[in-house]
């Protein structure tokens, strides 16, 4: 019996960026191979013969691997969006929806060092809820077959968003507006991250903390 998987690993060559899959792959297509040699040999044909129409079947190797990248990279792509992106949105979007609606009923920040340089900014009720809101996230990723960092990506997504908005902002600060004294500038920045990303960041992650080990708790009943 020849050694199909040998034979597809020298033929199909190195799917590059998609290496994950490689192994995959290879048993699936020998397995074909090996199936469609084993139809010819039960009909009589020699072996010879047989392993020369297995080979001729598997048609333009060339062909083939670009075909099967094309698949795998589209499949990855989605993935993505719908273990990343998808639930990403939800947070981002259920989480700065929340936080409007409690400024228009007129729930009031808690200010640490109410002068200036102002200090933290907490909106606590919105705080407390991040928990539950990015538990819903990882819920909605781990749901797309999502593990890992994708899950905590997709649920932290408005504290990183925010994050990544301070970062291009404050250098034009800096740069801009020259009147303002650097300590304030810097005080500011420091305030801005702490009650805008990390704390956010931190609740969100919690919530997916805490759905994960609900899954665990449900998973061993």
């Amino acid at each position: 019996m020849p050694d199909w998987r040998a034979h597809v690993r020298d033929h199909l060559g190195s799917l590059r960026h998609v290496r994950a899959e490689e192994e995959e792959v290879v048993c699936e297509l020998a397995g074909h191979l090996e199936e469609c040699y084993a139809a010819l040999r039960a009909k009589g044909m020699p072996e010879e013969e047989a392993f020369s129409e297995t080979c001729a079947r598997a048609g333009n190797w060339e062909e083939l691997r670009s075909g099967i990248v094309s698949a795998i990279e589209e499949g990855t792509m989605n993935d993505r969006v719908k273990q990343i992106w998808v639930p990403g949105l939800v947070t981002l979007l259920s989480s700065y929806v929340v936080l409007t609606l409690f400024q228009r009923i007129g729930v009031r920040p808690m200010v640490l060092h109410p002068g200036e340089p102002r200090g933290v900014v907490l909106y606590l009720p919105w705080l407390f809820l991040l928990p539950l809101i990015g538990a819903v996230g990882a819920y909605l990723s781990r749901r797309a077959l999502a593990d890992g960092w994708r899950v905590y990506l997709a649920a932290s997504l408005p504290a990183l968003a925010l994050g990544a908005f301070f970062l291009l902002l404050f250098p034009l600060a800096f740069a801009l507006d020259r009147q303002v004294p650097l300590h304030i500038k810097g005080t500011a920045l420091v305030a801005m991250t702490v009650g805008w990303v990390a704390l956010p960041g931190i609740a969100l992650c919690l919530g997916v903390a805490l759905q994960g080990l609900s899954k665990r708790r449900t998973a061993s009943r």
